[in-house]
């Protein structure tokens, strides 16, 4: 109880109780907290994973965003396979009630212990080491220790409250890219939808959106074009009752930190989803006798607090498909920006090259952005080449490497995920699910190490790290380069192939929308 004294606010000093001692604590229960927290666990230490909401898996569950795209290995190979052995994984879609089910199981299966329903509000410090975290429980402020922490809260915010320097947004202004609340509808009628006439002349709804927006079937602009929709397995398919998660609604003007855009950003989310529901029902075929089933009960925050690490992830590490040699994660999926303040979004960067500002995308799928450059610019690929005609090297990818996870100041904690140090635009290439996962069970393994060996997380041999991720078949990319150091170096075979790689060069003619082909433009 704090009382209210001649209006002001004064919290006295009490004792918080100690609740548990452990090896690791991990903050956050998304996709990157869990793989962490399996890693520790199957290790054998004794390790805690505290979740602010009511179930495991973040976005990927709790968000609807059923599609775990990027490199799966490691941890994330078995966890598909789980999936799959409940009817939860059909051509790289997840069904994020069964993800739940089978994130528990996994947890349980590597003796975690989990705290849901709980949130971290203050970090307890010593100089530069964690000692503890504070958290917020039915039962009042109660304190967790441990050795060793591992942030894979998405908004950094152990590390914020323990002190570390953290950067979050765009730089001019801290504004964060536009966030959705995704949703999902039943009765769709998926055969008539995509041998529709939209389906092969529209597909994105680019032009259906222009011109219902005219005529005002559709009352206001969500986005100017579709961003995804998937398909739920393990649900009535192909029979006139398909059941498909959206991409489609986004609030904009995004400052995520603030609990007061947070709430107006839910409320628009939800308003968002039922009137498009509504206007795809009537619009769209093969959805005549559509329904909204849910909305998402997590906002998808695709980016806020990052922290500042030993190295940060820079948009050049993106489009030049840059290799470290403290790889511990790889990805090929591009920037993603959905635009901050304006519809569409934003698969370029700019870069200087040569001297000269260029807007370099950096994978073949960058031409499909619905945002053009400023001035009428084209964008170009890294050798300068339009969409007119652009190469794209064979096996293209990048390394996200240990130092991304790894503070500039505190010496026992280190960071999975979306909040991994890294400039705004390689930050939008690095989200993906199974990326995060992988992060996750490399800081996992970090952290072990570090226990082990009686060293600093800081201090932990890249080498021995990656060995030890290869030996649990994490692919880092052994099996397409040489790592320095490392003595694996066989081929790596995954049964669940990334679909965005390709081993080939490959050559876009003419690929551009009518966001990218405004005007001709002459390769260099």
């Amino acid at each position: 109880m704090i009382p209210y004294t001649d209006g002001k606010i004064m919290a006295k000093e009490q004792e918080i109780p100690v609740i548990g001692e452990y090896d690791v604590i991990v903050a956050g229960g998304g996709v990157a907290g869990c793989a962490a927290a399996m890693a520790v666990g199957k290790r054998g230490y004794r390790v805690l994973l505290i979740e602010a909401t009511s179930a495991l898996g973040g976005l990927v569950t709790m968000g609807l965003v059923n599609i775990p795209l990027d490199f799966i290995s490691g941890l994330g190979r078995e966890m598909i396979k789980e999936l799959e052995a409940v009817n939860g994984f059909w051509h790289r879609n997840s069904d994020p009630e069964k993800h739940k089910l089978v994130l528990d199981r996994m947890i349980k299966k590597y003796n975690v212990e989990v705290l849901l329903v709980t949130q971290i509000v203050d970090a307890i410090t010593d100089g530069d080491v964690i000692r503890g975290a504070v958290i917020q429980t039915k039962s009042g402020r109660r304190a967790v220790l441990a050795k060793r922490f591992i942030d894979a809260s998405g908004d950094s915010d152990l590390a914020y409250y323990a002190g570390a320097e953290t950067v979050s947004g765009r730089p001019e202004d801290g504004m964060s890219q536009a966030c959705s609340l995704e949703f999902t509808l039943g009765g769709v009628n998926w055969e008539a939808y995509v041998t529709s006439d939209l389906k092969k002349n529209d597909p994105k709804w680019v032009k259906t959106i222009r011109e219902d927006l005219k005529s005002g079937l559709l009352p206001y602009e969500s986005d100017n074009h579709l961003n995804w929709m998937t398909h739920i397995p393990g649900r009535p398919q192909n029979c006139g009752m398909d059941e498909v998660s959206i991409c489609f609604v986004h609030s904009r003007n995004c400052y995520p930190l603030d609990p007061n855009d947070l709430t107006r950003m839910y409320f628009e989310g939800r308003d968002q989803s039922h009137m498009l529901a509504e206007y795809i029902k009537k619009r769209i075929p093969g959805f005549e006798n559509s329904f909204l089933t849910a909305t998402a009960s997590l906002l998808g925050v695709r980016e806020s607090r990052r922290i500042v690490g030993e190295y940060t992830l820079t948009a050049r590490d993106l489009a030049f498909s840059r290799k470290h040699d403290d790889v511990v994660t790889i990805s090929n999926h591009g920037y993603d920006i959905h635009n901050f303040d304006d519809t569409g979004n934003i698969k370029w960067a700019p870069i200087e090259i040569d001297g000269e500002i260029q807007y370099v995308i950096s994978t073949a799928s960058g031409f499909g952005t619905t945002t053009p450059p400023p001035d009428g610019k084209p964008v170009v690929n890294c050798k300068g080449q339009t969409a007119e005609y652009a190469e794209f090297e064979p096996g293209l990818y990048y390394d996200i490497p240990y130092r991304c996870l790894v503070p500039v100041k505190l010496e026992n904690l280190l960071v999975a995920g979306r909040n991994l140090s890294s400039d705004v635009y390689a930050q939008s290439g690095a989200r993906l699910i199974m990326a995060c996962f992988t992060m996750g069970e490399a800081a996992g393994t970090a952290t072990c190490i570090s226990l082990k060996n009686d060293i600093t997380p800081r201090q932990v041999d890249r080498v021995e790290l990656q060995q030890e991720l290869i030996d649990n078949n994490v692919n880092i990319g052994q099996g397409f380069r040489d790592i320095p150091g490392v003595t694996d170096k066989t081929d790596y075979a995954d049964a669940y192939a990334n679909g965005e790689y390709r081993k080939e060069k490959v050559i876009r003619e003419n690929v551009g929308n009518e966001f990218t082909l405004q005007s001709k433009f002459s390769a260099k």
